[in-house]
């Protein structure tokens, strides 16, 4: 299995169909602000909404510190066609010991129901199983997220249960329910 922090020093460039998975620039300021100060986008998210553009710009600086010392990063999802970010794809939760991970994404408003989520989240779960060595991988959405839901079955995951009161989420206990693929029934 790789290292898990020189899998997040030397994020890799991966690509899809339409996307381009690579790491967070400086520059990419605008983009993910847009984003994370839309409530809409944020509604399910463990974080947002970001009221200012300096909350923003904490949060790339953030990333960008964490991949230098190999503590943790996301992959930004840059759409071949336009050049943008619309969204960002993570793997978290790392478990060398046990070589499974948490993913979790979030896509522009702008962008959703393109099955956009879905490509970015297969090209993660091919990566994550056949170069990073990984066995498992979990996915979880409060109840309500419907839509993110759709997007880990689509990725191929199954539904796990119900963890009751699983996080303190924006100012009360959420039920999230639980996802995963093991890497023999991935593809």
């Amino acid at each position: 299995m790789i290292e898990i922090a020189e899998l997040y020093r030397s994020l890799p460039r991966l690509e899809t169909q339409r996307l381009v998975l690579r790491k967070i620039e400086p520059d990419d300021l605008e983009d993910p602000f847009a984003d994370a100060s839309d409530p809409e986008v944020t509604r399910h998210l463990r974080w947002g909404p970001h009221r200012t553009l300096g909350e923003t710009e904490a949060y790339l600086d953030q990333v960008l510190q964490e991949y230098q010392t190999g503590q943790d990063g996301p992959w930004g999802m840059e759409h071949k066609d336009t050049g943008k970010l619309v969204g960002g794809i993570h793997l978290m939760a790392i478990s060398a010991q046990h070589r499974k991970a948490e993913i979790g994404f979030v896509l522009s408003k702008a962008y959703w129901n393109r099955r956009l989520a879905t490509e970015a989240m297969r090209r993660v779960l091919a990566y994550s199983f056949e170069t990073v060595g990984l066995n498992r991988m979990e996915g979880l959405c409060t109840v309500e997220n419907h839509a993110a839901r759709r997007v880990l079955e689509k990725a191929g995951m199954v539904r796990q249960g119900l963890l009751r009161e699983c996080l303190f989420q924006k100012g009360a206990f959420r039920d999230f329910e639980l996802y995963a693929i093991l890497k023999r029934d991935y593809r």
